[in-house]
């Protein structure tokens, strides 16, 4: 295993985010692999390439820029999906159904995040910030606003009284707050045209 850039590199080029994972768990990640090459922060996949995040697929062997997966976790390049979580990386989501964490949408009914939604609604997505160490996403279209931060799912004032509550003087209740202020700028903006 060789750490260059910030990720650690096995023989076949595949690579573990070295902020994410320990050099220990990409060695162990790297023997799940089979024939896969060029994929980064995978495991538990055969015949693979140029993937991304396929963590505990069942049904993606031989992805290249996946289409027409099932029960994915964190495809990459997908089209006409299906049950797919953690689709951060796609660059087509089109037909995809009961994905969750999806971009580019086409058909919002079915995603568990845009439920609320009738058509692809606007979305901002934070870095990476407060005690899970992970991304907020909002959604909003019009006057419907959903925030998605770990299982925490409703509006903003929801969220904003969320994190007072739980993160209030904290760390990290300075960087909600900070995430909270960005969204609604943004909002404001677009709003102004």
């Amino acid at each position: 295993m060789i750490l260059k850039n910030g990720w650690y590199y096995d023989d076949n080029n595949n690579r573990w985010d070295a902020d994410i994972y320990t050099e220990v768990q990409a060695e162990n990640f790297s023997k799940t692999l089979t024939n896969c090459s060029d994929c980064s922060d995978c495991s538990d996949c055969s015949d693979c390439s140029d993937c991304s995040d396929c963590r505990y697929c069942s049904d993606c062997s031989g992805c290249r820029y996946c289409s027409d997966c099932s029960d994915c976790s964190g495809c990459s390049g997908c089209s006409g999906c299906s049950g797919c979580s953690g689709c951060r990386y796609c660059s087509d989501c089109s037909g995809c159904r009961y994905c969750s964490d999806c971009s580019g949408c086409s058909d919002c009914r079915y995603c568990s995040d845009c439920s609320d939604f009738k058509e692809n609604p606007n979305r901002y997505t934070g870095k990476k910030i407060g005690s899970r160490s992970a991304q907020t996403t909002t959604y909003w279209l019009g006057e419907t606003v959903q925030v998605v931060c770990g299982c925490f799912r409703g509006d903003l004032a929801a969220f904003e009284s969320a994190v007072e509550k739980k993160h209030n003087g904290t760390d990290h209740g300075k960087q909600y707050r900070q995430y909270i202020e960005i969204v609604k700028t943004i909002m404001k903006m677009e709003a102004e045209g």
